[in-house]
């Protein structure tokens, strides 16, 4: 029987985001794009399997959203920054890239499954696959 979780990546986000965020000591805001080279995982001491976990998932989150297309019409990462580091609302993120609500949310679906590609790719190479898998 396997443990892994298979999650759908908004619902990743918006829920089990900030509980792995709590878990390692970490901030929002070391996940950010421009922070990632700041991101040091804990590799020695006495630290729980619990904390090296959510650090690795949420370093594969940073890595993620790091290489999300962000182009004028792909404005993927500035909307995952903005949704799930920042905290905004979807009517701030949508005014601030300047497009209509339905072209959001469009943008908004596309982003989030970039960012699934990207991740699941990220939870290969840093050897967590076994445990997360996202939809």
């Amino acid at each position: 029987m396997s443990d892994k979780a298979v999650i759908d990546a908004k619902t990743f986000l918006k829920t089990n985001l900030y509980y792995l965020i709590n878990i390692s000591g970490h901030f929002p805001t070391d996940l950010m794009p421009a922070n990632i080279d700041n991101f040091h995982l804990r590799d020695k001491g006495n630290y729980s399997d619990d904390i090296k976990q959510a650090e690795n998932v949420l370093y594969c989150v940073a890595l993620a959203i790091r290489d999300c297309k962000e182009e004028p019409r792909k404005p993927y990462r500035t909307i995952l920054t903005d949704l799930y580091l920042k905290d905004m609302l979807n009517l701030e993120v949508q005014q601030e890239i300047g497009y209509s609500r339905s072209r959001y949310n469009a943008f908004k679906r596309q982003a989030l499954q970039d960012f699934t590609q990207r991740f699941n790719y990220y939870a290969v190479q840093e050897g967590i696959s076994s445990l997360i898998e996202l939809s």
